[in-house]
């Protein structure tokens, strides 16, 4: 029953990383579309790439840990399960905003670009500044959970 056990958690890891690359990507393309963005926004893009690389590799790391539970490899922490709850709390409220200044595809493109060139107006730069630290203290957490992971396989 453990082994079953540890096969789903393995799967939980694996699919909560899918699901944060792809909010990751979509914040990360929305932000980058905006029309004169701050600096403070080019900064939160470089941590969003980051946190993007870091996911993306952990990704292979756990599909490849968990193919390997059958043979007796250990499950993937939950650490970091625990991390990419973070992660994605962290992610939540980006994603939420892009979402909603997000146009139905029946608005012409010139409403769309404007509406995207107004982001910068609803993130002030202490937001902005509150968000990377967020993301940098989870690309941090998630790093050494990857680190000990890591570790109890050797």
């Amino acid at each position: 029953m453990e082994a079953l056990s540890g096969a789903a958690s393995g799967i939980a890891v694996v699919s909560l990383t899918i699901q944060l690359i792809q909010s990751v990507a979509l914040v990360r393309e929305f932000i980058k579309d905006v029309k004169g963005a701050s600096k403070e926004l080019h900064r939160l893009v470089g941590k969003l790439e980051l946190l993007n690389a870091l996911l993306e590799d952990a990704q292979k790391v756990l599909e490849q840990q968990s193919s390997l539970q059958e043979m007796h490899f250990p499950a993937p922490s939950m650490a970091i399960f625990k991390c990419l709850q973070d992660c994605e709390k962290s992610i939540q409220p980006l994603v939420d905003i892009v979402k909603k200044l997000t146009l139905p595809h029946s608005q012409s493109t010139s409403s769309t670009a404007t509406l995207k060139s107004e982001i910068k107006l609803g993130l002030k730069t202490k937001e902005i500044t509150i968000f990377e630290i967020r993301i940098q203290h989870d690309i941090d957490l998630l790093t050494n959970s990857l680190s000990i992971n890591q570790s109890g396989i050797l």
